[in-house]
C-alpha cells in the first residue's frame, strides 16, 4: 500500500561488528491515498453545504429586504394620505361610479388646493399642491393600483341642508411592488384602511 508518511529516526548499530546489521528504528505518521481521497471529499462536501447556507441565507435577506422596503414606502403613503384626509375637506361631486384613483381636497386657509392621484403615465401616486406634482413614493416602489372609496359620495354633504348624517370617510386600498431590482426579489403587498375626516357639519 502505497504511503504518504513523515519519518523520524535514527540508525542503530546491532552489532558493531557487522556493519551490514543496521535497523533503522523510526517514527512514521501518515495517511494512506484512499484516506486522503476521502479527507478530500469530505472536506469539499462541507464546502458546498457552507456555501449552499450562505447564498440560502443572503437570499432570504434579500427577499425580507424587498418586502420590508414595501412596507415603509406603504406605511408613509397611507399616513400622508391620512394626514390629508383629516385635516381637509374632499372636494363634491365626486365619480358616481366607486371606486376611483384619485382623491381632491376644497382649497385650504391658505388657499392651497391639492389632490392625490394615480398618475397615468406610470406607476406613481402624485401628491399636486396647485399643479405642482411629487410622488409619494419612492423610486424602487411601483405604486400598480390604487382604489379611493369616497363615502358618502353624494352631490354635495356641506351644504345647508345636508342629505345624510354619515361622517364622511375614505376606504383606500393600495398595491405595491418592488421595481428597478433583480426580478427574483421582487414582492408585491396589499394595503387596505379606512379613514374618517375630522370636518363633519351637522
Amino acid at each position: 500500500m502505497i504511503k504518504l508518511v513523515k519519518c523520524f529516526g535514527a540508525l542503530s548499530k546491532n552489532n558493531r561488528k557487522n556493519v551490514r546489521r543496521y535497523t533503522l528504528d523510526v517514527l512514521c505518521f501518515g495517511f494512506s491515498l484512499a484516506e486522503v481521497v476521502i479527507a478530500i471529499g469530505i472536506f469539499s462536501i462541507a464546502s458546498v453545504i457552507i456555501s449552499a447556507v450562505y447564498l440560502n441565507a443572503s437570499s432570504l435577506h434579500q427577499h425580507t429586504a424587498s418586502y420590508q422596503r414595501l412596507q415603509n414606502d406603504g406605511r408613509y403613503i397611507v399616513e400622508k394620505i391620512a394626514r390629508e384626509i383629516r385635516a381637509r375637506q374632499i372636494k363634491y361631486p365626486v365619480e358616481a361610479v366607486q371606486p376611483q384613483d384619485r382623491i381632491d381636497f376644497l382649497k385650504d386657509e391658505l388657499g392651497n388646493e391639492t389632490s392625490i392621484v394615480k398618475s397615468a403615465s406610470g406607476n406613481n401616486l402624485e401628491y399636486i399642491v396647485n399643479g405642482q406634482a411629487a410622488n409619494l413614493n419612492a423610486d424602487d416602489v411601483a405604486v400598480t393600483d390604487v382604489k379611493f372609496y369616497i363615502i358618502p359620495n353624494l352631490e354635495d354633504i356641506y351644504n345647508t341642508n345636508p342629505a345624510t348624517n354619515k361622517q364622511p370617510r375614505v376606504v383606500i386600498f393600495l398595491k405595491l411592488k418592488n421595481q428597478n431590482i433583480n426580478p427574483k426579489f421582487e414582492k408585491e403587498i396589499f394595503i387596505q384602511t379606512t379613514i374618517s375626516s375630522r370636518v363633519y357639519k351637522r
